[in-house]
């Protein structure tokens, strides 16, 4: 009778451990596979963002930029707002649907353009800005068609789309723009916002995506549980681009929204090009050009973003310990983020061990009493 209660106790303590260590987080699954997200038209928005030159800040291209989202987006609320940064007039552009309604959703992409190509082969062209078709314009497409679709969808909270200027300027890509954002955002309003999602880097025609931090630990379950669905249920979507055995470090516009204790993550492919290394391939340089996106790449990310939008997997994240800080050392962020999300792991660990003695000294000991009582 005592090993069998020590049995019934080793399994109530492992169980405890799991729940401690993991979440249960369930996608809501559409009934069929009927998404709006046009890839093709959102590669076409690629090719006519490069067309315009480098959208570096202050030029006349970012300006004609602004001029066509606001276009594109028409009946949403557009605001603008301006920034003098570092010798430069950035300007962030936000379009909101369902103005009013609360439980705001962000999705976000940088639409400048890197002022320089350190990376590029040609040491004649390092100092140049580049057109950024991948690294700018794939992002900004894809909100742009996402806004195309969303008016239809018939949601209950609402959704901005923020376009940041600023994120990829000086010698190191500074999120100037998105800082800006933060720094004047109010505890109360950031409170509103109920998950901020980031589009970066989405069109390299050889996509591969992983989980990346500082990030939302519940949006990157749910994130998984969604690509799932739809490489099971979905006969045309293929999830080969998205690689769950790796995790890679990302420095990057969110990073401003964690600061300010948004639930946030980055979707952003950091292997540009095929056989690329992280931040390698074409990135920051002049072969960063739109014949290197493709129609289907960003057709993936923006299905995904959409089915996210439909089943609400965008809503109420901010019900987990994970990885988002309300407010970190604007020098520090992205390390303190991450010492955080190593100190939760270490403490879960500890918490196993410490379980796992116990269980084992308690069957210890009613293996002896039980002998001795033999005897």
């Amino acid at each position: 009778m005592r090993k069998v209660v020590t049995l019934f106790f080793v399994v109530a303590m492992i169980s405890q451990v799991t729940s401690i260590s993991g979440h249960d987080n369930d996608a809501n699954q559409l009934q069929n596979c009927d998404f709006q997200f046009d890839g093709e038209k959102a590669n076409s928005s690629v090719s006519f963002q490069t067309s315009l030159g480098p959208r570096v800040p202050g030029s006349e291209a970012s300006s004609a930029l602004r001029e066509s989202i606001k276009q594109n987006l028409t009946g949403w609320k557009i605001i603008e707002t301006t920034h003098f940064v570092d010798g430069m007039i950035l300007t962030n552009l936000f379009a909101t649907w369902n103005y009013g309604l609360g439980s705001e959703v962000m999705l976000a992409a940088h639409y400048d353009t890197r002022d320089r190509a350190e990376r590029d082969p040609d040491p004649n062209l390092t100092m140049t800005p580049i057109l950024g078709a991948n690294d700018g314009a794939s992002g900004v497409a894809a909100l742009i068609e996402l806004g195309r679709i969303i008016p239809s969808m018939n949601l209950n909270h609402e959704i901005t789309l923020f376009f940041t200027d600023g994120e990829d300027q000086g010698e190191y890509p500074s999120f100037l723009g998105a800082k800006a954002w933060s720094e004047n955002l109010s505890n109360e309003d950031a409170d509103k916002i109920e998950s901020f999602i980031l589009l970066d880097m989405i069109g390299d025609a050889d996509l591969t995506i992983s989980k990346a931090y500082p990030g939302n630990d519940t949006l990157w379950e749910r994130v998984e549980i969604a690509i799932d669905y739809l490489g099971d249920n979905c006969e045309s979507y293929n999830t080969d681009y998205y690689d769950n055995s790796t995790m890679v470090s990302v420095g990057d516009d969110h990073v401003w929204a964690i600061a300010k204790g948004i639930p946030a993550i980055d979707i952003i492919d950091i292997k540009y090009g095929p056989n690329a290394t992280e931040f390698g391939g074409h990135w920051h340089t002049h072969n960063d050009t739109a014949d290197k996106v493709s129609a289907e790449s960003l057709s993936k990310i923006g299905i995904l973003v959409e089915y996210g939008l439909r089943e609400g997997i965008w809503i109420d994240a901010r019900n987990t310990t994970d990885s988002t800080a309300e407010s970190q050392e604007e020098t520090g962020i992205i390390s303190s983020v991450e010492d955080e999300k190593i100190v939760e792991n270490t403490s879960v660990g500890l918490i196993f061990i410490v379980m796992i003695m116990i269980v084992w000294g308690n069957l210890f000991y009613f293996i002896i009493a039980d002998n001795q009582s033999k005897v």
